[in-house]
């Protein structure tokens, strides 16, 4: 005869079946009956964590770990609640201990890798999932561990088979089809990505993951009328949903439709158990639709409050160390004495700058073009250049100094694998990650025969569009105005080193001069290229092409002006930022050596 179930397993009932509130009272009455009562205040801070209350789960935890200071579980229960609490630092810290004292625990890995996926350290936490398979190979939730943490660093090619392999395991479970249709969205193989969010859908139609996901498809496409409506209805079967509301204030960025979403936004962000980074999306749309409507002060208070969501772990020194380093192992002369590839390719075409420069405009033009194809933000230059680093028996950028011809020439057929599995007969192929602004000096040595568009930007409108958007965490200067100063300080810094010392040509592209003569500017960037002019170019809004970053609605229409300037709107809440420019040097209103805006 089964044990009858204890007051214990009953809170634990509750918790499962989503009942927090009544899960925390079971739990406080079973710890006012026995004050040290481990498993219930685990319980607790579990629920505390997952109500936007770390703090408080910090609190429980450290007192069960004082009871019991062995256990694993709750050490990385403290992990993931210190993460959330933006003590980033703390958590590492402990869990790298308790990863050093209990190396073969496939618990203690498991929690490093949240900790570092917290992060956003997507290499770093696969490592540790994967030893943590290792040690637990019957666990295969881990599997799932695995390709998340390969996603976040972009590496969906690597995520591919541990995610078809969890999918595999678990048929009937619609978030593997839509974990693995991120995978292959990073490989540009949407159609497929979208067969598989559909597949999701016939087995939860209502699993929110899939709709959002289905709805980012169509808007990529340009398809903004079937979006709206998946959206829409959704959110009318469903009721407030965060994931979906936050895409729906981008589908409702016109005068007639933005109070219809600002309305859905506030609805979905009285929700209680919204957590942080979901209310991260709805505070960016809100502030978009506030913006859209004119109401500045109500636009900058919900881009504010967006990015008080991101963990502020942005490094001053450790970027300036790297600005130091870049510039010591990459100028002319060390650059004309350093072994090259020889593999002969004028393919790669890499577009760099300050996120929010233009980037994906001059992309639009360029992949236009019949002969150019658009690959998007690829990541695989910075984890070569990383990777290239450890094989010379140091780190990235200084063991550099040590590289061979034969390791250069690997490293430069496997990007261009890379290009060809995307693309395999384009004469020209666009790689537009804005910061491989840091790997100019790798690509010169690379591809010498590569071309590199550099598009430049107001740095007040720059970093207003950047403090106003949700993009990546992995931009870790995103919280604070005076982070973003410094970042594009030493970006300007970097640069200028590149304009002065690289050995592959750089063009300049200057975004208000494209959005005053759009024909001059993108006759200019194709004739850099080595591309015949081709008219299709100056009609960049029609193309069908997907494009999955911040600024896809932007390029769907014809050039426009009123993102010049934008920064006046917002002028009085602007002080740290422009103190900041200005204390590193940065001219404002010249920020680099090219004909004045």
């Amino acid at each position: 005869m089964p044990a009858a179930p204890t007051p214990f397993d009953h809170a634990m009932s509750l918790y499962d079946q989503g009942k927090n509130a009544e899960a925390e009272q079971a739990c406080l009455a079973l710890l006012k009956e026995d004050t040290q009562n481990v498993p219930a205040m685990r319980l607790l801070a579990t629920i505390s964590r997952n109500s936007d209350k770390p703090e408080q789960a910090v609190q429980l935890l450290t007192f069960a770990m004082k009871l019991d200071p062995t256990n694993p579980g709750l050490a990385g229960e403290m992990g993931a609640s210190l993460i959330l609490a933006n003590r980033p630092e703390d958590a590492t810290k402990l869990l790298e201990v308790l990863v050093e004292t209990m190396p073969d625990s496939p618990i203690a890995h498991f929690w490093m890798g949240h900790c570092y996926l917290a992060q956003f350290y997507g290499n770093k936490a696969a490592h540790h999932f994967k030893t943590s398979y290792e040690l637990d190979p019957l666990n295969d939730e881990i599997l799932r561990m695995i390709g998340i943490a390969l996603l976040t660093s972009g590496r969906g090619r690597d995520a591919e088979p541990w995610l078809r392999q969890y999918l595999k395991d678990h048929p009937d479970l619609s978030g593997a089809y839509v974990n693995l249709s991120i995978a292959l969205q990073q490989q540009v193989r949407l159609e497929e990505s979208t067969e598989l969010d559909r597949k999701a859908l016939e087995l939860d139609p209502d699993n929110t993951a899939a709709i959002a996901a289905l709805g980012r498809h169509y808007r990529t496409y340009g398809r903004y009328d079937d979006a709206f409506a998946l959206i829409r209805g959704a959110l009318k079967r469903l009721g407030p949903q965060p994931s979906l509301a936050a895409i729906f204030a981008f589908l409702c960025d016109k005068e007639e439709l933005a109070e219809e979403g600002i309305e859905v936004i506030k609805q979905s962000l009285q929700i209680e158990t919204t957590l942080p980074q979901g209310k991260l999306g709805l505070y960016f749309g809100l502030g978009r639709l506030y913006e859209r409507t004119k109401q500045y002060d109500k636009a900058w208070e919900a881009y504010a409050k967006g990015n008080t969501h991101y963990a502020p772990i942005y490094n001053p020194q450790q970027i300036e160390t790297m600005t130091v380093d870049l510039q010591n192992t990459f100028n002319a002369w060390s650059l004309s004495v350093m072994p090259k590839a020889t593999i002969p390719t004028d393919r790669p075409i890499f577009i760099v700058g300050m996120t929010r420069s233009g980037t994906t405009l001059t992309e639009q033009i360029l992949s236009s073009h019949p002969d150019c194809f658009g690959a998007g933000e690829l990541l695989i230059i910075s984890e070569l250049g990383r990777e290239l680093g450890r094989r010379l028996g140091g780190t990235w950028p200084t063991s550099l100094n040590d590289l061979t011809p034969e390791l250069a020439n690997e490293f430069s057929e496997r990007y261009l694998e890379h290009l060809n599995a995307l693309e395999p007969t384009a004469k020209r192929v666009v790689d537009k990650l804005p910061f491989n602004f840091h790997f100019i000096g790798l690509i010169s040595v690379l591809f010498p025969q590569a071309h590199v568009i550099h598009c430049i930007r107001n740095p007040l409108d720059v970093c207003v569009s950047n403090f106003g958007t949700p993009l990546s965490p992995r931009n870790s200067w995103r919280p604070r105005l005076d982070t973003l100063a410094h970042v594009y300080n030493e970006y300007r810094q970097i640069m200028n080193h590149w304009r002065a010392e690289a050995t592959i040509p750089i063009l300049d592209v200057v975004y208000e001069d494209t959005i005053t003569d759009v024909e001059k500017q993108a006759r200019r960037i194709i004739d850099f290229v080595g591309l015949d002019w081709d008219p299709r170019c100056l009609e960049f809004y029609k193309h069908s092409r997907a494009v999955t970053t911040a600024s896809t609605d932007q390029v769907r229409k014809p050039i426009y002006s009123s993102s010049k300037a934008r920064w006046k709107r917002f002028e009085k809440h602007l002080g740290p930022l422009i103190e900041g420019l200005e204390a590193g040097g940065t001219n404002i209103e010249r920020p680099f050596d090219v004909e004045p805006f």
